[in-house]
């Protein structure tokens, strides 16, 4: 059943009921009540849980009965209901009122029934509203209490619109409720009425409606309406799929867009692109299930029930898990085929991947779903869950790259808890996810290092495995929700990637038999008919036989075989795929190492001859190790081994002795080995350099190397920074206060803070494999601090410490005090600057100006910023050193392979775990053993063995059972109906594969046998040698069942159990068994639960002899045996469930291990309840005896005393493990043994004597002090004795007085010789070595102090070598101040004996080279420096000297005026420098030889050719005006001035009109005779989009408006320009009065209007505010201020109720109902509304907030991006136009080269110098005006090389002429060309045509032949002076004039219209050339500008366009976007006067 069918149930479900309701019986009201009341929804519902309803659906038609008429819709009808089980108000279905918790008596049921008239009500309109608007928590419950009323709602036809809304209202916070299953069934029931079929006519209906009132809730918030239809929708397809496509397909795709598609028309509505995707994406995914459905329908069944063909190729399968495959998808799986063939390898590849790959992703996928259902649960199935994870920092180990998260507080103290040696989480390869977004994302990573002490600190190394670039987004303050999966990650991920590899197919081994299933047994490949093995019978005798001719044999005696042992045997070593069964006992180990020695002995193969793979390392070893006396060529793959014998046959061992070798792959090995520590030590340090930036102060010199900036400080800090001090430091702590009253007290976190950090340091001390890493090798750190938190904080531990320690003197206390104070404060100020500085609420300060003057806070800020410049930095730098390190693990992994296999190819025998093998598989194929051995493999999943196997296998034996254990799958679903536990092993056996069966066992002894035997086994034979086991020592059973009642518990963060009053019942009775002497090897504690173990575990330390016992869990323990066995089943509790311990497979396990002793421990009764195996166990155990309550046991040494235990006190009756009676046995000292009987050293060889000695041990009788125990000594009592000096003594009894060495103490005065004093000394002293005592007193010559020894007269007497001690009493070496008495700093603060330093204090001395004073060290000679101070001496000159002091005067600099001699001005020169002419700057006095006065410089030559001074003479000009000349060219001309010069220098005003509307402020000559205009200069003063006028020159394109945007609302502004689209607020919307408030952000549109109702507050003078609800209150009062109360517009008074708006903006008071007249008006044009007092934009009023956000939203922002660009957009055109200049340069060399065209070639490098130039500012404006000005280079370059290329000759220099008066144009015009300089360059270009044009027919030869002809020369004038003029080309004369030549010389074709049509798309698009549609999305025509065709709106799917140049009527030209006045195609416009290239396209 899929989940749609658990989601199908039936619409006439009468109530919504969750599981478990019969909980809440008792929470029912009372029925009378309930029935007496008027329903209210939150009466029936539980306080506590919206699911803990009292379903009391039937009585909801008391609201409605209880309505008053006036409440009533009287629209709605009663029909009869047309469900049958709504008759009578209840449901009929006996099924559910049998578990209806609402169940009510018959009469109850009549009497309700009556109570409604026999009729069930359809549910009231005002109900209906009431239930919509309730709160989304309380939403199922409410409608719950009107179930039957809304259900016939549902069923009836809606004859008002408005229920309509409401419903979706319903049942869109229905789907946001987080009950699953009521929500489920309301909108399944919902779907299955008719009430679909009645929404889709209503929405079909809805686009034709012409009173909007009578749906007035859809009109008023149509927006509402769609998105709760659209989450109606989504949540259908989401739950039920099938319901979706079945019941509302045509409501979603057809209805639903229908519907939309007439708004668009009709209603000018438009679906926000955001909702419009989604319903897309369900119409999209609607399709996608129904093919899926289809596919699935057509897919024919081959094998059973499996489809044929899967979704997709499991190659294509990620192996790690993604979102969807937890979340989203259901996966595709098929059974394990336990009886018949694969129909192919892929087949087979398929099911195996995708059952293994689904074992590893259920569990988590259960688990996660459980989460998202309930976040706050505390327990999950198949997961852990930890909230509040951040990711702190990076992580290198030589592994992988990572990053450390760290858990929270409240998890870090359960941490603490755990004992991370026993726990299974956390191992490295677990699988871990991470979530901040309530797992709609995930990142997926796996352990890299389990590191115990990182662990307890809530640290864990992950490495990030699903995610492309997380960046630094990841170390901020993120939280995240971590999810541990319980499934072991690491050895699916190999597998899985194994059977992934597209070359498994080619190497898959025993096809025949592992695909194919085929029986028929065939020998090995290798294997020859004539093949002969030699095999060793005994130690003198070996025998030969044909291994294929049974004949020839041995028998099985000869081998020491049974029957069955014989049988297998053969079989392996005969059969290519052998299948070997062995029963608990049998030999299985024992005949897998007789089968491997066999072969080993006898296959002579070079290489590698057998593969060994076990499941377990414990198996693999005891396999391994019984190979060894065959060979010793074995090496074993994997390092967890614990076998001390197999550690020197390890491959890390391999590789150590190949060190020697000098073979390439060893070089290759030891390069890339060194490669990869060298980057990983590179990396280490570099990543800790900006790990620890964060924990630190950088030091100054540091910093200023990447902060140039902060080199101020230095300067600001120039003594601190001599002292020593780091200046960058001592800034930021500089105003730090110190609290010298604190206490100062001990914290226990301050030692484990600073432990936790000193393992830190050593944290990526990780060994990989054999690579070990120096780190000290790179320790050297390029970043110094001045700081560290982590020093300080250890520092503070230290001297706490210390400060605490007694007997410290006051100096030294009192510095430990300031230290601790000022360590402190410093730790306490670091830590919250960097706190504040993570929150990121702030701005780093900007005024460096003086860095002093900057507050503490700005300070830190400041250097934290600083630091973010550093960490950059480095962060670039270590992005290469990550990669190198990438690169040199593969190839480091790549050489260890490559010696791997040189190590291993001559190696005989290899042994690998099965993970390993998956893991190795590459080196598996490279060395092709075609031997494998698979120990255990019943026991491992099939796909582990298959991965195992190459292709070079050929031969393959599985032993193993499979009545034992059965591979463990992790999806216990995947277990039952997929058969994943069925084993390769098993499935060979099921399907008859050839199979031996061994049937004696030599394990168990028959009492225990006895219990698998025949339950299990039904054959199985015990061999004769286990009948003579000994008993078990000190009880009277050898196998016993205790069974009790102890109740099991449930252990933390697992789903284990444990039992502990069971395991302290076992523990106990392990340590009897222990204390009757056996061996720790001898007994094993088996527990069926792991929770057991650790408990067993952690309780054996309470126990004196089990500290070596080995206790393990009992799925790991098969294989394995022992001389006694305690097994602790664990399970006992109320709900009679057993678990696995019913699973026959672990049944057998558990009964199985033991050899002479089987004790268990457990509820038999629970047991047999559960399990028909048990019942038969039982039956067994009680016919032996072996069953009861309690246990006896049976003392050793009194066998009469019997000991009955019943509980684990009872114990204490045999504490030393036999009885309470005394041993009573006599020591080897004669004493009696002090204990109670006791089993163990029952020899007393290791008892000790506990008593007192008895012996005399001297003459005197003394009595020996010491215990028994221990070895008399001699006596040591104390005696007084004579020494031979006559004093006595007291020393031992046992010492001789005469020994010389007892020394007299007695004292004794004696006068020493030398210096003659009398001293006191011992007796036994020598007088001549006594030191005398006696002070020297003698003064100290070279200083003056007294000695400080006792008298030396032997040692130094003239104190030539006395060292004084005492203070010096001099001033420091060469101070120069010679003071007195106290000299302050200059005293010398060393010790007499030392040497003075230098005095280094700074004082103030004259020089004596001049009268500066300096400030300079008092032992410096102030005169040895130079004096750079300013010089004060006077110069001969009387100025001062302004050089520097030490300098040589002269040179004088200061500026002097000096008269010229020549010319007599003056001139301002240097003191020093003589004044001539070529300075003077003034006018020239001279005059010129024409007569008028010089007009240059003094100092420059007069030249009459520059004379420009007008001639009184006037010209007539060819332009027509009246020309003055300058003088220079009236002299050029000699009187008679040309045509050219006149038109040159006429000064005309031009003063035409332009069509920016201003005036040309040009003249005739520099406009061309109004040919090219000049630039206009006025300023645009054009209205931008904003409202704000443009202030740049006309001439100069409109930029995006810089001003101040003043869009604001109560909490900010917008930060951005004006002419930037706006920030939308994101804070809580303000808007609330007393009537509700609104729920959403502020910048969203809001979820209530604005409130309509008046002000309830009162004015300050005490009258009513005439103001709205909510809103500001306006400061008018009619009463008291009449002349003040607004009027309206024609000076009228509002009346009395009339209500008034405060605009925010300018102040002015508005009445309500013409302000909302005003802003909800529809305009023509797009802008924003102005109030009409004094035009200033209302943009800020907050009632209208929601009006300016939507026009903001969809008109004014979308203008300003189109029109101004962004920078996708821009960056876009730019390489277009890039492209293009390129495209342009090529195609036009010739051009370029060209020296004709030299002013064209320099405007194509005018506009790539501005482009260049220019680049990064840029605009989308700017780049269409570039791709303008480069198509009229273009066409101006085409016209020429038509020219060229018609091979023309004549009018070649006016063409030339003319293209270089329009490129000189361009180039002073390359930032804008304005629409009137475009309309001349058309009109040039035009001219330009016609030029070419009249030289062709000047070139014709038809103007040769009629050239005589006077007609023809006068039209080739008409014709010259036409194209040639010099005014305004007109183009219409100008053709006729052409023609008529044309004509005149009977030529034709050559004037056509083609060449003049280029020129209008050489200038490009026309202005007015963009447009609106219906709904006001705007779009652009291009070509012409005319509407030639119909299309579609891409926004809003409106009609747009039109035909014949005719615009659709509801169509409108859009003005705002390019200010053209008209329409491109118009007639007005048609000429190119509407022509704006500011605003291209």
């Amino acid at each position: 059943m899929d989940e749609d069918d658990l989601l199908r149930r039936q619409s006439g479900s009468s109530y919504y009921r969750p599981a478990g309701l019969e909980n809440v019986r008792s929470n029912l009201p009372q029925r009378g009540k309930a029935r007496s009341q008027s329903l209210n929804p939150r009466r029936l519902v539980s306080r506590n849980h919206p699911e803990n309803i009292t379903y009391a659906g039937h009585l909801a038609m008391n609201e409605i009965q209880n309505q008053t008429p006036r409440n009533r819709a009287p629209h709605f009808k009663e029909p009869k209901p047309k469900h049958a089980y709504l008759r009578n108000g209840r449901n009929i279905n006996k099924s559910e009122q049998m578990d209806s918790t609402n169940m009510t008596t018959s009469k109850n049921r009549q009497d309700r029934a009556q109570g409604v008239d026999n009729k069930i009500r359809r549910m009231g309109f005002l109900t209906l509203e009431a239930l919509a608007k309730s709160d989304v928590k309380d939403i199922l419950a409410n409608l719950n209490a009107k179930k039957e009323g809304f259900l016939n709602l549902l069923q009836s036809p809606i004859e008002r619109p408005d229920v309509h809304v409401l419903i979706m209202e319903l049942l869109s916070k229905i789907c946001e409720s987080s009950f699953h299953q009521l929500k489920s069934t309301v909108i399944l029931d919902v779907c299955n009425s008719q009430y679909i079929g009645n929404f889709k006519n209503y929405l079909l209906d809805l686009p034709y409606v012409l009173n909007k009132s009578t749906n007035n809730k859809y009109w008023k918030n149509e927006m509402e309406f769609w998105k709760n239809f659209i989450t109606f929708c989504e949540s259908i397809i989401i739950m039920s799929p099938s319901t979706a496509l079945t019941k509302c397909r045509s409501l979603i795709e057809g209805s639903s867009k229908c519907c939309l598609e007439g708004l668009g028309d009709r209603h000018n509505f438009t679906l926000p692109e955001e909702y419009n995707l989604k319903l897309i994406q369900l119409r999209e995914t609607l399709t996608a299930h129904e093919k899926d459905k289809i596919a699935k329908e057509e897919r024919k069944l081959v094998f059973g029930d499996e489809e044929q063909e899967p979704p997709e190729n499991f190659r294509n399968l990620n192996v790690v898990p993604r979102r969807e495959d937890l979340i989203d998808e259901r996966p595709y799986l098929r059974a394990n085929l336990i009886s018949g063939r694969y129909w192919g390898v892929e087949h087979y590849l398929d099911v195996q991947f995708r059952l293994l790959r689904e074992d590893c992703f259920g569990p988590l996928r259960e688990g996660i779903l459980q989460f998202i259902r309930d976040p706050t649960k505390k327990k999950y199935d198949n997961i852990r869950v930890y909230h509040n994870v951040k990711f702190v920092e990076s992580y290198i180990s030589p592994q992988k790259i990572g990053s450390v998260v760290e858990v929270d507080d409240y998890t870090k103290k359960r941490f603490k808890k755990i004992n991370w040696s026993y726990s299974k989480r956390f191992i490295y390869g677990s699988l871990v996810l991470f979530t901040k977004d309530k797992c709609n994302t995930f990142i997926v990573a796996t352990i890299i290092d389990r590191n115990i002490k990182y662990l307890d600190n809530g640290k864990i190394p992950v490495s990030i495995v699903d995610l492309i670039d997380v960046g630094d987004n990841l170390y901020g303050n993120q939280k995240y929700t971590m999810i541990e999966s319980e499934v072991y990650f690491e050895p699916y991920y190999h597998i899985l990637k194994a059977l992934q590899d597209p070359t498994f197919p080619e190497h898959i081994a025993m096809k025949k038999y592992i695909v194919d299933v085929d029986p028929e047994p065939t020998h090995p490949a290798y294997l020859q008919v004539d093949k002969t093995y030699k095999v060793k019978i005994s130690d003198f005798k070996s025998m030969t036989f044909n291994v294929l001719d049974f004949n020839t044999w041995p028998s099985n005696d000869d081998f020491g075989f049974n029957q069955s042992q014989y049988e297998a045997y053969k079989t392996a070593l005969t059969r290519e795929f052998a299948v070997i069964q062995g029963p608990p006992g049998t030999g299985k180990t024992f005949l897998g190492i007789k089968i491997a020695q066999t072969l080993l002995k006898n296959i002579d193969k070079r290489g590698c001859v057998l593969l060994l793979v076990c499941y377990t390392n414990h198996a693999l070893d005891q396999f391994l190790e019984g190979l060894i006396p065959v060979t010793n060529s074995i090496v074993r793959v994997g390092g967890q081994s614990r076998n001390e014998t197999m550690a020197t046959f390890s491959l890390n061992q391999c590789r150590k002795q190949s060190m020697r070798s000098s073979s390439s792959a060893v070089r290759l090995y030891h390069e890339q080995k060194n490669e990869l520590k060298s980057n990983i030590l590179k990396l280490q340090a570099a990543q800790s350099e900006i790990d620890s930036i964060n924990e630190s102060i950088i030091s100054y010199t540091c910093m200023t190397e990447y902060v140039p900036g902060c080199r101020d400080l230095g300067d600001l800090y120039k003594t601190t920074l001599k002292s020593g001090k780091d200046p960058l430091s001592f800034w930021l702590f500089e105003n730090l206060e110190y609290d010298f009253k604190e206490p100062i007290t001990f914290k226990e976190d301050q030692t484990e803070e600073c432990i936790n950090n000193e393992f830190m340091d050593n944290h990526n001390e990780v060994i990989m494999d054999d690579f070990e890493i120096d780190h000290n090798q790179f320790s050297h750190s390029s970043i110094k601090k001045a700081f560290s938190l982590k020093i300080a904080k250890c520092q503070l531990l230290y001297s706490t410490q210390q400060y605490q320690k007694r007997n410290l003197n006051s100096t030294h206390k009192r510095n430990l005090h300031f230290d601790i104070v000022a360590l402190r404060a410093r730790i306490k100020c670091f830590t919250e600057m960097k706190n504040y500085d993570l929150l990121g609420t702030h701005t780093t300060p900007v005024d460096l100006q003086n860095l002093r003057n900057l507050p503490m806070v700005d300070r830190w800020l400041l250097y934290f910023h600083w630091t973010k410049i550093v960490t950059n930095k480095l962060k670039e730098d270590i992005k290469p050193l990550q990669e190198s390190v990438k690169n040199a693990n593969t190839a480091y992994e790549e050489s260890r392979m490559l010696l791997d296999v040189q190590l291993l190819q001559n190696v005989k025998v290899i042994g690998m775990t099965t993970s390993g093998a998956a893991r190795l598989r590459k080196l598996l194929i490279a060395l092709a053993p075609p031997i494998v051995i698979v120990e255990e493999a019943a026991e491992v999943l099939e796909q582990h063995i298959v991965t195992s196997l190459t292709k070079s296998c050929e031969h393959l034996i599985l032993i193993g059972d499979h009545q034992q254990l059965r591979p463990s799958a992790a999806h216990m679903r995947l277990a039952k109906h997929f058969n994943l536990e069925v084993s390769l092993f098993e499935r060979m056996i099921l399907n008859a594969v050839h199979s031996r069966r061994l049937s004696v066992q030599h394990r168990m002894r028959p009492h225990i046998s006895a219990l698998i035997v025949p339950h299990i086994y039904a054959e199985l034979l015990d061999h004769p040698s286990v009948a003579h086991f000994p008993d078990v020592r000190g009880l009277t059973d050898n196998v016993f069942f205790f069974s009790h009642e102890y109740q099991e518990e449930v252990v933390d963060d697992s789903s284990s159990k444990a039992n502990k009053k069971e395991a302290d019942l076992t523990l106990g009775f392990a340590n009897y068994i222990m204390q009757q002497g056996y061996q720790p090897q001898d007994v094993t504690i088996l527990a069926a639960y792991s929770g057991q173990m650790f408990y067993l575990r952690k309780q054996r330390l309470s126990y004196a002899h089990l500290s070596k016992v080995k206790i393990t869990v009992l799925d790991n323990y098969q294989g394995e045996e022992s001389k006694i066995i305690l097994l602790s089943l664990v399970r006992n509790n109320d709900q009679k469930k057993i678990g696995f311990l019913g699973t026959e497979n672990r049944i057998c396990v558990a009964l199985s291990r033991a050899k002479e002793g089987f004790y268990i421990f457990g509820n038999i009764d629970i047991l047999k309840e559960n399990s028909k195996l048990w019942t038969k166990i039982a039956e067994t155990l009680e016919n032996q005896g072996s069953l009861g309550t309690s246990i006896r046991l049976k003392c050793q040494n009194h066998p009469d005393q019997v000991t009955t235990i019943s509980s684990v006190k009872d114990f204490s009756k045999v504490p030393e493990g036999g009885c309470l009676l005394k041993c009573n046995y006599n020591l080897p000292c004669l004493h009696a043994c002090p204990l109670v009987c006791h089993s163990y050293d029952r020899g007393h060889a290791t008892i000790i004597c506990p008593f007192k000695c008895e012996r005399i041990i001297c003459d005197l009788n003394h009595v020996c002090p010491l215990m028994c125990k221990n070895k008399c000594e001699p006596c040591k009592q104390m005696i007084t004795k004579k020494l031979p000096c006559g004093h006595n003594k007291e020393i031992f009894c046992y010492l001789n007085p005469q020994d010389p060495s007892i020394k007299c103490l007695t004292t004794v005065s004696v006068k020493l010789e030398k210096c003659g004093h009398e001293v006191n000394k011992s007796c036994y002293m020598d007088t001549h070595s006594v030191l005398c005592p006696v002070p020297c007193g003698l003064l100290v010559e070279r200083c003056g102090h007294a000695c400080a020894r006792s008298c030396h007269v032997q040692d130094d007497p003239d104190h030539e070598f006395y060292k004084c001690s005492k203070p010096c009493v001099k001033a420091k070496k060469g101070c120069t101040m010679d003071l007195e008495g106290d000299r302050g700093d200059h005293q010398c603060r060393k010790q007499c004996h030392e040497t003075c330093d230098d005095c280094n204090i700074e004082v103030v001395k004259k020089r004596t080279s001049c009268k500066h004073k300096e400030r300079i060290a008092c032992s410096k000679n102030v005169d040895e420096t130079l004096c750079r101070k300013k010089c004060a001496r006077t110069l001969p000159c009387g100025h001062f000297c302004m050089k520097k002091c030490f300098e040589n005067c002269g040179d004088c600099k200061i500026k002097v005026k000096k008269p010229i001699p020549e010319c007599g001005h003056e001139v301002e020169v240097e003191c020093g420098a003589e004044a001539t002419r070529a300075r003077c700057g003034r006018p020239c006095a001279r005059r010129l030889r024409c007569g008028h006065a010089c007009r240059q410089l003094c100092r420059d030559a007069c030249d009459a050719a520059l004379c420009t001074e007008l001639v009184p003479h006037h010209f007539d000009s060819p332009c027509g005006h009246r020309v003055q000349l300058p003088c220079n060219a009236y002299s050029a001309g000699n009187g008679t001035p040309s045509h050219e010069t006149l038109l040159e220098h006429c000064r005309a005003v031009c003063g035409a009109e332009l069509e920016c509307e201003h005036i040309c402020s040009g003249n005739c000559a520099s406009c061309l005779r109004g040919r090219l205009h000049q630039p206009c200069m006025q300023l645009c003063k054009q209205i931008n989009i904003c409202g704000h006028e443009c202030e740049e020159p006309c001439n100069e394109l409109c930029p995006p408006c810089n001003k101040i945007c003043e869009i604001k609302c109560v909490h900010a502004r917008c930060p951005r320009p004006c002419g930037a689209p706006c920030v939308s607020c994101k804070e809580q919307c303000t808007r609330a009065c007393s009537h509700g408030r609104c729920s959403r952000r502020c910048g969203e549109q809001c979820s209530r209007a604005g409130c309509s109702s008046p002000c309830p507050l009162l004015l300050a003078c005490g009258h009513a505010c005439r103001g709205l609800c909510g809103e500001r209150c306006p400061d008018i009062c009619k009463n008291c201020n009449p002349d003040d109360f607004p009027k309206d517009f024609l000076g009228d008074e509002f009346n009395d109720e009339a209500l008034f708006v405060v605009l925010e903006d300018c102040g002015h008071i508005m009445e309500f109902e013409d302000m909302e007249h005003l802003m909800n008006s529809e305009t023509e044009s797009i802008s924003i509304r102005a109030c009409p007092f004094c035009r200033k934009p209302i943009i800020n009023t907050p009632r209208y907030k929601d009006l300016v956000n939507n026009r903001m939203k969809t008109d004014i922002n979308p203008i300003k991006e189109r029109v101004y660009g962004n920078v996708k957009k821009n960056l876009d055109t730019q390489n277009r136009l890039l492209e293009k200049i390129l495209k342009f340069q090529d195609a036009h060399q010739n051009i370029l080269s060209d020296k004709l065209h030299s002013d064209w070639k320099n405007a194509f490098k005018m506009l790539q110098i501005f482009i260049r130039k220019y680049k990064k500012k840029i605009s989308l404006l700017q780049l269409n005006m570039h791709f303008m000005y480069l198509n009229v280079l273009e066409m101006l370059a085409k016209i020429y090389e038509n020219f060229k290329t018609a091979k023309l000759t004549e009018l070649q220099d006016e063409l030339v002429k003319n293209i270089s008066l329009i490129s000189c144009f361009l180039i002073r015009n390359v930032r804008k060309i304005s629409q009137q300089q475009q309309m001349d360059i058309r009109n040039e270009i035009k001219r330009l045509n016609s030029i070419v044009q009249l030289s062709k027919l000047l070139s014709s030869n038809s103007y040769k032949i009629s050239r005589s002809d006077p007609k023809v020369n006068e039209a080739m004038e008409a014709a010259k002076n036409m194209v040639l003029g010099i005014g305004v080309y007109k183009e219409d004369n100008a053709i006729n004039a052409l023609n008529i030549f044309q004509d005149g010389i009977k030529a034709s074709g050559i004037v056509t219209k083609a060449e003049r049509d280029m020129i209008v798309r050489a200038i490009g698009a026309k202005a007015g050339q963009w447009f609106k549609c219906p709904n006001g999305h705007f779009y652009s025509i291009n070509r012409c500008g005319g509407a030639m065709v119909e299309s579609i709106c891409i926004e809003c799917k409106a009609r747009i366009g039109g035909t014949n140049h005719r615009l659709l009527g509801d169509n409108k030209h859009a003005p705002e976007i390019d200010n053209s006045q008209f329409p491109a195609w118009s007639e007005e416009a048609n000429n190119m006067a509407n022509f704006d290239f500011e605003n291209l396209w």
